[in-house]
């Protein structure tokens, strides 16, 4: 799980005005598990090394915010 990411990425700036659809493809062919929410949705407090959060716009079409492990 964790060790087969490259440790050294934590977040995701590249990936700020792509598509949701983009973002979800580019975390997952990293090994990581993408989760797709918009600004204002509810979101645990828990921190996960294998998750990144995706935010996106009201409509799901954009990254809007730039994603991080965690």
């Amino acid at each position: 799980m964790f060790s087969t990411m490259n440790n050294s990425q934590r977040s995701f700036p590249e990936l700020v005005g792509r598509s949701a659809h983009e973002a979800v493809a580019y975390i997952s062919a990293k090994g990581l598990h993408p989760q797709v929410l918009r600004a204002n949705d509810p979101m645990t407090r828990d921190l996960r090394m294998d998750r990144v959060r995706i935010i996106v716009d009201p409509t799901r079409t954009y990254v809007i915010k730039t994603p991080t492990l965690g």
